[in-house]
């Protein structure tokens, strides 16, 4: 004779007007508290030596024999790896500061770097070198391949500033995460005259304050309902969950513009609209977030590297000098023996952008002036 079980199920929740079938993320059983490094706020650095890893002359001269080093070896730029790029002494600090970004606060900003001592492509090498200590895989960001991103504002365009990407655009961004990357890596080329600085807040200090204060919202957003458009051949359409628990760890993964669509655009087909609950539990997000929100300064030169599954990052607007423009260089990164493990949804999208496909890879080390905008780059970060 066989053992009759009984699976025991979770009950229906109902938010507002939203009433949520029995689903298998039970917050419950989830951690009430994250501890650890990974949980801090604006209080938890004092000065500026408490965020920036400031490179003293030696170090910035080892990193111009790296290059020259590099540059020796007639290697493509993809090929840029601590073996080819040696830094006897500031490699051993980079690594740790590679144990930090992915086991302690999960971020780390280096400066001291001069990008006006550079050509275009060795600027680029520069970036890749000293990522290559944090991790040397390195992911696709569209559905061209393209392996950077450089974000500034497209002057020549006439498409206003609220129909173009962000990351195209002067205005300030929300909190927010990179799709599926594991570690994104910003250099700066060209600060802004005014705003433009960069925002973090740590996803498992949002956890802990939404668990004393809005558990409602915590098992909202664990639950596999939120609708994500895309289009191009990037990524497809999916719905799933913004907050897992996985691995012992909290991993949040959302952006406001693929989850409640652009104005005057319609949602890809079948693909279903936020509830108000949805909107509110978005909105608390962001309120909870800029509560615990670290402001970067930035100088010409800095790189910034952040956890994408336990960071939200957005930034400032901005104004440029008229003979000037705020620009960024983004690169995102793995680290395969660091790298978090992932739920499968999140598995599934971070193959896309490191595993190899149909998209190629294409490193477009000289940035082209963007005049028209695509929906896929609207509703992507």
């Amino acid at each position: 004779m066989g053992v009759e079980t009984t699976v025991p199920t979770v009950p229906e929740q109902v938010w507002g007007s939203l009433r949520l079938k029995p689903s298998t993320a039970d917050t419950r059983e989830w951690p009430t508290r994250m501890e650890g490094e990974t949980c801090w706020d604006s209080l938890s650095f004092q000065t500026e030596e408490d965020l920036v890893l400031v490179l003293n002359e030696d170090e910035m001269v080892e990193v111009q024999g790296a290059v020259r080093h590099f540059n020796s070896l007639g290697l493509y730029g993809s090929e840029v790896v601590p073996n080819t790029f040696p830094l006897p002494t500031l490699g051993p600090k980079l690594v740790r500061l590679a144990a930090d970004i992915h086991s302690g606060r999960g971020f780390a900003a280096i400066r001291g770097l001069r990008p006006d001592e550079f050509s275009a492509e060795d600027n680029v090498i520069v970036f890749l070198g000293i990522s290559s200590y944090i991790g040397a895989k390195r992911g696709r960001q569209d559905e061209e391949g393209n392996m950077l991103m450089h974000i500034r504002d497209a002057k020549l365009s006439k498409a206003p500033q609220h129909d173009r990407p962000t990351r195209y655009s002067s205005r300030a961004s929300t909190f927010h995460t990179d799709t599926f990357c594991d570690i994104l890596a910003l250099q700066t080329r060209a600060c802004a005259v005014q705003g433009g600085r960069n925002l973090l807040s740590s996803s498992w200090t949002i956890y802990n304050k939404l668990r004393a204060s809005y558990p409602q919202v915590c098992d909202l957003l664990a639950q596999p309902i939120w609708p994500f458009d895309s289009r191009g051949k990037f990524f497809e359409c999916s719905t799933r969950p913004l907050l897992f628990y996985h691995g012992g760890r909290i991993i949040m993964n959302f952006a406001r513009e693929p989850l409640l669509g652009l104005q005057g655009v319609k949602r890809a087909s079948g693909l279903a609209t936020l509830s108000p609950a949805q909107r509110d539990a978005l909105d608390i997000v962001e309120e909870v977030a800029k509560q615990s929100q670290i402001t970067l300064d930035a100088e010409p030169g800095d790189l910034l590297f952040i956890n994408n599954h336990c960071i939200l990052h957005s930034r400032e607007a901005f104004a440029d000098a008229p003979d000037t423009s705020r620009y960024l260089v983004r690169a995102w990164l793995r680290n395969p023996l660091l790298a978090w493990k992932l739920p499968r949804t999140l598995r599934e999208g971070s193959s896309r952008i490191y595993g190899d496909n149909e998209l190629g890879e294409r490193w477009n080390i000289v940035d082209v002036p963007k005049i028209r905008f695509r929906l896929s780059e609207r509703l992507t970060s």
